[in-house]
C-alpha cells in the first residue's frame, strides 16, 4: 500500500517533470540520507539488543540487505528514477501499468516456482529481490495510474458496493491458500521480508485499497475534522513511523512473548490477536511521537524525510 500511495501521490504533484535532476537530488535527501543516519542506529541497536555479531565478516548481508527493514529507503529511490521515465500520457500509463504487473508477477512467479539454488537468480531473486525495483513495480504502476487519473473516484462511485463481496472473496481464496498450492519452493523465501512479494499480494492490495476508497466518504462525514487531522498526522509522519517504530518492537515483542495469556504472543490464532492489537497499537504511537519530535527542528527534521521543521 505504502508503494501505492507513493506513485499515486508522485502522479498527483508531478504529472510533468521539468526538472529531473532537482526532482532526483530531492528526493535521494529524502530516502538515502535517512538510511546512512538510521542504519548506524539500527546495526547498534541490533548487535546490542539483537545479539548480532558486529564482524563485518558476519554481518555484511545484513548491510547489502538494506540494513533491516530500512531496505525500502533504499528501494524507493529506484522506483523515484523510474518515474522519470514513465509515461505520463492515460495511455502510456495504461500500457506501463500492464507491463509492470507483468513484469513484477513474472519474477515473483520465478522465485516461487523454479528450483533455483545458486547463481545470480539466488542472489538476484531469492536473497536481494525484496529490495529490487522490478518486484514492486506492479504495485508502483497501480499508484501512477490512479494519480494520473484524477475523475476516476466519482465515475465508479455507483460501484462501492462491490467491496464488500470482493473482500470476502480475496480473503477466501487467500485464507484457503489456493495461491500456495502453484509453487512448489517457497520455503523460506516467502517468509519474513520475503512474504511481501507473495503474488498473491498485489491482488490483495488492490483489494484493500479499493476497500479504503469504498469506505473514505463516509469515514470523512462520521468522523469529520478529528478524522481528517488523524489521517493528515500519520500521513505527514508516515516515513517516519516506519524507520522509528522497530525500537519500540525490539523491547515490547521479547516481553509480550514471556507474557501470561491473554498477552502473550505465543499462543495460537485467534489468542494472539489481542497482544499483536497492542503491539502494532503501541508501536505505531511511539513511532509517530518519535518522528513527530524529530520533525520539529531543522536539525533533525530531515532524518525522518521531512524537508522543513513541522
Amino acid at each position: 500500500m505504502f508503494v501505492v500511495v507513493s506513485g499515486l501521490l508522485l502522479a498527483r504533484r508531478y504529472p510533468r517533470i521539468d526538472a529531473p535532476l532537482h526532482f532526483w537530488q530531492r528526493r535521494l535527501k529524502r530516502t538515502l540520507l535517512p538510511w546512512v543516519l538510521w542504519a548506524a542506529i539500527f546495526f547498534a541497536l541490533t548487535v546490542g539488543v539483537g545479539g548480532m555479531s558486529p564482524d563485518p565478516a558476519q554481518d555484511w548481508g545484513w548491510w547489502t540487505g538494506g540494513a533491516g527493514h530500512l531496505f525500502f529507503l533504499v528501494l524507493i529511490p529506484q522506483l523515484y528514477l523510474l518515474y522519470l521515465i514513465w509515461p505520463k500520457s492515460r495511455r502510456g500509463s495504461t500500457w506501463a501499468l500492464l507491463i509492470a504487473v507483468a513484469v513484477q508477477l513474472t519474477l515473483q512467479l520465478a522465485r516461487v516456482w523454479l528450483p533455483i539454488h545458486g547463481g545470480w537468480g539466488k542472489i538476484l531473486l531469492l536473497d536481494y529481490g525484496y529490495e529490487e525495483a522490478p518486484l514492486w513495480v506492479g504495485y508502483f504502476g497501480l499508484g501512477i495510474f490512479l494519480g494520473l487519473r484524477p475523475g476516476w473516484s466519482p465515475r465508479l462511485a455507483a460501484a462501492r458496493w462491490l467491496a464488500g463481496p470482493l473482500t470476502v472473496g480475496a480473503a477466501l481464496l487467500l485464507l484457503a491458500g489456493l495461491p500456495g498450492k502453484i509453487a512448489v519452493n517457497w520455503g523460506p523465501w516467502v517468509n519474513g521480508t520475503g512474504a511481501f512479494l507473495r503474488p498473491s499480494l498485489l491482488l490483495l492490495t488492490a483489494i484493500v485499497l479499493y476497500d479504503l476508497w469504498a469506505v473514505a466518504p463516509v469515514a470523512n462525514r462520521l468522523g469529520g475534522a478529528v478524522l481528517r487531522r488523524a489521517v493528515r498526522s500519520l500521513s505527514q509522519n508516515s516515513l517516519g513511523i516506519y524507520i522509528v517504530h522497530p525500537i519500540w518492537l525490539l523491547g515490547a515483542g521479547p516481553l509480550l512473548e514471556v507474557m501470561p495469556r491473554p498477552l502473550s504472543l505465543q499462543e495460537a490464532l485467534p489468542w494472539s490477536l489481542l497482544p499483536m492489537a497492542v503491539l502494532v497499537l503501541s508501536s505505531t504511537a511511539f513511532g509517530l511521537a518519535g518522528a513527530g519530535a524529530l520533525a520539529r527542528t531543522r536539525y533533525t527534521a530531515w532524518s525522518v524525510g521531512r524537508t522543513r521543521p513541522r
